[in-house]
């Protein structure tokens, strides 16, 4: 046993004692000094400007859409309207309109905007007279050009009870004429089926509904239509294949130029100007945090913040973009805190503009108001660690 161990023994003793080498070798050769890693800087600078700028929302691609009017007595008044079209019919469909007995849209409620939540909501129903799926459609264009867009006489008023936030609204068809119209053919050449637009009424709340994009069926807004098939038997039909979008306004929504507003819903956007960053390029940018204060308000359906890059032209371009952290101080106001090393990176390298967007986190979904300080201690300001080589 003794002769066993022998010799690994020996072998292990000699690889030890080579190993305690008096004269140098090449490990550790390259290794840099600390002296080379450079300087670590952490720099504090303040906004050289504030403003709000209105933004376009592409609103035929969201889970939801917005309805309603809203005139708070102290606040802005918002209003939003919603273009709605059913399309694509089954072909055993086609044709049935003169079977038509009765039929009505269910719309599933997700969202309310206003203080009271059994506020009702009333609307007017529009025949479409034109397309309406070109998302670069806006509310000023619809109601300066209605009569392009819509007849001049709604084909009906929609007056339900109060209803809860997730109730659902049955919209019933007074004029079938129209539903005939929609079902005589798929390839509609003559403006048959341009669709609906909703114009509201009331005047204290937006609601918000499930569109044709969200992914549970069950929530979809859905046209039911009764009627006789061939043999003289009661059917219903349900059809769930369309889209649906909506524009809106907001009226008297900047009252304070010390502040700079980020509106959900309509949508406006700050952007905060950093003119005055001496660092000089090339350096490692290590960090870039943004900071931005809001007022204290009504709390608001989703409190965060997107920080966008800005393009030459001053507007935000969505190249780089990241989310806000959340504080609240003794006083009541919300600190959000936003990393933009990548948006930092592009102001030092080569932009033209130093500027950052700020959106809602949920722009399209809510109609949330962040007041941000624009000027005084609490303006916007950005962190930005960096090195420098020596």
């Amino acid at each position: 046993m003794f002769r066993f161990f022998l010799l690994p023994g020996i072998v292990s003793m000699l690889f030890l004692m080579s190993g305690c080498n008096d004269t140098p070798n090449s490990v550790g050769v390259g290794i840099q000094n600390k002296e080379d890693f450079g300087v670590v800087h952490v720099d504090t600078f303040y906004a050289t400007g504030h403003t709000s700028l209105p933004n376009h929302l592409y609103t035929s691609t969201l889970d939801r859409f917005m309805l309603g009017k809203y005139e708070s007595s102290s606040g802005p008044a918002y209003q939003a309207w919603t273009c709605m079209k059913f399309y694509n019919w089954p072909d055993s469909m086609i044709g049935i309109g003169s079977r038509i007995t009765s039929a009505w849209i269910q719309l599933k409620g997700v969202y309310r905007f206003g203080s009271n939540p059994s506020a009702p909501l009333t609307f007017n129903v529009y025949k479409a007279l034109a397309s309406l799926g070109n998302d670069s459609l806006s509310y000023d264009s619809l109601a300066l050009n209605s009569r392009f867009y819509f007849e001049a006489s709604p084909i009906f008023t929609v007056t339900p009870d109060n209803l809860g936030d997730t109730a659902s609204y049955i919209i019933p068809f007074q004029k079938l004429s129209l539903v005939a119209d929609w079902f005589s053919t798929n390839t509609d050449t003559s403006h048959l089926n341009d669709g609906l637009i909703f114009q509201p009424t009331s005047s204290n709340i937006i609601k918000g509904f499930y569109s044709f994009n969200n992914a549970d069926t069950s929530l979809q807004p859905t046209l039911f239509v009764m009627y006789n098939d061939t043999n003289g038997v009661s059917r219903i039909y349900s059809h769930k294949t369309g889209g649906a979008k909506y524009v809106s306004t907001v009226s008297q929504l900047i009252t304070d130029n010390n502040f700079m507003y980020v509106q959900d819903g309509v949508s406006t956007r700050g952007v905060v100007s950093f003119d005055s960053i001496p660092i000089k390029w090339p350096v490692s940018i290590l960090r870039t945090v943004l900071e931005v204060v809001a007022q204290p308000s009504v709390p608001v359906l989703h409190d965060s913040l997107y920080a966008l890059s800005v393009a030459p032209t001053g507007l935000s371009d969505g190249a780089s973009y990241a989310i806000s952290q959340t504080a609240t101080d003794s006083s009541g106001r919300h600190h959000y805190s936003i990393d933009i090393r990548a948006i930092a990176i592009r102001w030092l390298s080569n932009a033209s503009v130093r500027k950052v967007a700020v959106s809602g986190f949920f722009e399209g979904g809510s109609f949330d108001l962040f007041r941000l300080y624009g000027t005084g201690a609490l303006k916007p300001r950005v962190i930005i660690t960096y090195s420098t080589q020596p």
